[in-house]
């Protein structure tokens, strides 16, 4: 694995839907997220956190990234007339083996680009909202939570658990289906105690030497 993820921002996309996500691959399997968007402008997410991103469309090398992730968008009428996400995602169109994963209405970009005219998906559009845009491609619309087909995965925005452990899965890594369980009903006190290797605890005093009596 190349330990990078790729995340696209843009104004309104939600942090919620990729927060676990990217929590999942810092700690499991130490995947840093690099941010892309159109610019270097900082970007409003739908929750009111201001996004730096790191990087622009035009620095994305596809070598150094195992999966491309798309997160939805409370507002997307200023993101799918940007032509520079439109023309990014297009670079994608006969690729059939890098991963991409769009959440929640983030597949309305894949569906821009054409990404899916030929593959199944989901997305958590209204039905009128399917209906009307005419590059949505309804024949291979599935209303399901995931939907997996090739290398890319989409899913609804209530499926953002089970988006980032498909993806995960998708990428090669072992991955629990119980993995956001959060704090289970029978917790014991020995389960939060948590202990250091005698080497982390080494590095650990030297760091802190000062604050150490």
């Amino acid at each position: 694995m190349k330990k990078k993820l790729a995340l696209i921002v843009y104004p309104n996309f939600s942090m919620q839907e990729i927060a676990n996500f990217c929590y999942l691959f810092r700690w499991n399997y130490d995947t840093e997220t690099v941010v892309f968007s159109s610019s270097l402008e900082v970007v409003n997410a739908e929750e009111g956190m201001l996004i730096q991103p790191h990087k622009t469309f035009e620095e994305f090398n596809i070598e150094e990234y195992d999966c491309l992730i798309l997160s939805g968008c409370s507002d997307f009428r200023d993101s799918i007339r940007d032509p520079k996400i439109k023309e990014f995602l297009e670079q994608f169109k006969e690729n059939d083996d890098f991963i991409i994963g769009a959440i929640c209405s983030g597949p309305i970009y894949l569906s821009q680009a054409g990404l899916l005219e030929n593959k199944k998906f989901t997305n958590s559009l209204y039905v009128e909202m399917n209906k009307m845009l005419n590059f949505i491609n309804e024949e291979n619309l599935v209303y399901a939570p995931l939907v997996e087909d090739k290398n890319i995965i989409t899913a609804v925005g209530s499926a953002f658990n089970e988006f980032a452990i498909a993806v995960a899965r998708k990428i090669g890594y072992e991955c629990p289906d119980k993995i956001f369980t959060g704090v289970p009903e029978d917790w014991k006190e020995s389960d939060y105690k948590l202990y250091l290797s005698k080497e982390d605890l080494r590095i650990l005093q030297e760091e802190f030497k000062e604050f150490i009596d």
